[in-house]
């Protein structure tokens, strides 16, 4: 098939200008998403507070659900969002299921190899969930790693890998439901959630728990959106935008929304003292 330039999409941004940007493509099929105005986006719905199925609204809430919405009126896509799990989130992505898959998604080469990802937009590191009074007890790898301490974790994903690595004496447990496990710590029905420090800090907050002073630096990591293999166009599309100037303004504005913090920054050898 003879490669001639497409119009990738023109931006129409509150305050900013227009975007054009040209790309060469071979596969017509990469256009779909913009010649039909239509944006399926996978997500677990179980992360807070980056994707969560709010019962009451009916519907998926959080930060990259946002996000994703803001995108897709910039671009003038209507958005239908589809439901993934941690286990089948990489076939899915293979197999097509969505267009891209958005939710506290992180960067990992077995994922790259289904699918690719968007830059970047967090960087965060492991981090123990607990209750306030095992802040000082459960501060390490080494005092995680007792056949006394019990953890709670979701399947299929860096968490339940991070745990099989560096746990392999504690009692685990794996939870289906990922909003389960910060109730499950809440309860005393297990010690521990392992999880990214974002989403522990949140729960640290809504469910009065803590998020402890560490001995150490845990696994770093990145977030971004996973989107289905040969969708150079999409993720060129969200690149200007997140990159604009009306883009950054919504994304901190959501930061500042859904309450998004890390203790990358602050954790490690001089540690933080302990977030509640």
């Amino acid at each position: 098939m003879r490669k001639k330039p497409w119009l990738l999409a023109g931006l129409v941004l509150t305050g900013v200008a227009a975007w054009m940007i040209w790309n060469q493509q071979t596969d017509a099929k990469a256009h779909v998403i913009f010649e039909d105005h239509k944006l399926v986006v996978g997500t677990t719905g179980d992360y807070k507070p980056f994707t969560y199925w709010n019962e009451e609204r009916n519907r998926y809430q959080g930060f990259d659900i946002d996000v994703i919405q803001a995108f897709a009126k910039a671009a003038n896509l209507d958005v239908t969002f589809v439901k993934t799990t941690w286990p089948t989130l990489s076939e899915d992505t293979k197999s097509g299921k969505f267009d891209i898959a958005v939710g506290g998604i992180t960067k990992k080469v077995e994922r790259e190899v289904v699918g690719d990802f968007t830059s970047s937009y967090f960087s965060f590191q492991k981090a123990p969930l607990v209750k306030k009074k095992d802040v000082e007890r459960l501060n390490s790898l080494a005092a995680i790693n007792d056949p006394a301490v019990k953890i709670g974790v979701n399947p299929g994903g860096t968490n339940e890998a991070f745990v099989k690595k560096h746990f392999p004496k504690a009692d685990v447990t794996v939870f289906e439901n990922n909003l389960d496990i910060p109730k499950a710590v809440k309860s005393g029905q297990v010690d521990v959630m392992v999880t990214d420090d974002i989403e522990a800090l949140h729960y640290a907050t809504e469910l009065d728990l803590a998020v402890p002073k560490l001995t150490e630096a845990w696994e770093p990591a990145e977030m971004a959106y996973l989107m289905k293999p040969d969708q150079k166009q999409l993720g060129d599309v969200f690149r200007v935008w997140i990159e604009s100037a009306e883009g950054q303004e919504q994304v901190e504005q959501l930061k500042k929304k859904w309450n998004i913090v890390s203790t990358r920054e602050t954790v490690g050898a001089k540690g933080a003292g302990a977030h509640e």
